[in-house]
């Protein structure tokens, strides 16, 4: 269906969960295990309907159920940048849009622009990552934010204290992101932006943080353990409850595990040792 909407000038596809069950996200390049979903199909307004409803009809036969509005136009940007407002994400932290005052001068301001890459703090999986930091301060200590998105990890690990932050990450576009983020934040100059071919291969973290997907954590966890130095920490974020087990089992051998939770996501903090 997707490739079908392309062909026909679509020029975004998106696909969302259309049953009641709990969100499952699946690592590229697999698809979500989706027992019913949605799909919507985003046209220029000079592309003839009928011609659409015609394949659709074609393809999944006259009772398959579609739906085509107009999408009335406005200010885009505008309406994009009032869905972020300051949030409190720890005891004394808060992340805020460059666009806005932060509301506690005195309190540790996480100054966030996501740009093309996800990470802004207000979900839950980034929002138990930046709570424990800020209650276990990251004082002087080396720092690994393993699928850095927005940078906003690591950015929270230096401005509470951490010597130095690498943020690595396989796609470029969120290696710059961060790196703006960094400069907006005033602490680029102990901050690198690297994919994982270009990390010192010798490199010995006192915390390193992962905020992906269970699976992908799973794939990882060779690479992971071995960044973290003797009586280091890792925060293993992404997971829901169910999938706690089985990551823990795959870092078992060097890590002793507690779990923080919220609503139906987990982190693992483990210490190694």
């Amino acid at each position: 269906m997707t490739q079908s909407l392309t062909e026909l000038g679509a020029i975004a596809v998106t696909i969302e969960n259309a049953s009641s069950g709990a969100f499952y996200e699946a690592a590229y390049p697999h698809v979500p295990d989706w027992s019913e979903h949605f799909q919507t199909g985003l046209f220029l307004k000079q592309v003839d309907s009928q011609v659409i409803v015609d394949k659709i009809e074609s393809l999944f036969g006259k009772n398959y159920l579609y739906d085509i509005s107009e999408l009335v136009d406005q200010d885009w940007e505008r309406t994009w940048l009032s869905d972020f407002t300051p949030v409190q994400v720890g005891p004394s932290m808060w992340v805020c849009p460059s666009w806005l005052e932060p509301p506690v001068a005195s309190d540790i301001n996480l100054i966030i622009d996501p740009g093309l890459a996800f990470g802004t703090g207000t979900h839950r999986t980034t929002a138990l990552c930046l709570d424990w930091l800020d209650r276990n301060r990251p004082y002087k200590s080396e720092v690994v934010d393993y699928g850095c998105g927005s940078g906003i990890l690591a950015i929270a690990s230096l401005k509470l204290g951490a010597a130095h932050a690498w943020g690595v990450d396989i796609d470029p576009r969120a290696l710059t992101a961060s790196e703006d983020n960094a400069r907006r934040n005033q602490v680029s100059d102990r901050y690198t932006a690297c994919d994982g071919q270009t990390l010192p291969k010798h490199l010995s973290a006192d915390v390193v943080i992962a905020n992906i997907l269970a699976d992908v954590l799973i794939d990882l966890s060779h690479t992971l353990t071995s960044l973290v130095r003797e009586s280091g920490t890792i925060l293993l974020s992404g997971i829901l409850r169910e999938q706690e087990s089985k990551v823990k089992n795959a870092y078992a051998d060097h890590f002793d595990f507690h779990q923080i939770r919220q609503e139906e996501w987990s982190m693992l903090v483990g210490y190694k040792g």
